[in-house]
């Protein structure tokens, strides 16, 4: 996470929120925003060390992207992009 927020900013995103999220185990959150590309991403960290069954993953990573809508220019098809 640590490396994604140092990243990120070199990549064209502005980080707009980093840290705990309002849930019960407060897992790390990231959100950042690229208005360039017109996206937004929220990405979660779910730490289960100590709590994980044996053989399962003890950390996960959620990400979430939001895209602006878009709209094919007259003339053009999908296949285009």
């Amino acid at each position: 996470m640590e490396r994604l927020r140092e990243g990120l900013p070199a990549k064209g995103w502005t980080i707009t929120s980093y840290g705990p999220d309002s849930s019960p185990s407060k897992s790390l959150e990231l959100t950042a925003d690229s208005t360039k590309e017109k996206f937004s991403v929220s990405i979660r960290l779910l730490d289960r060390t100590g709590r994980a069954k044996p053989g399962a993953p003890t950390a996960l990573i959620y990400v979430d992207l939001v895209s602006a809508c878009f709209q094919v220019p007259k003339g053009k098809t999908a296949d285009e992009y």
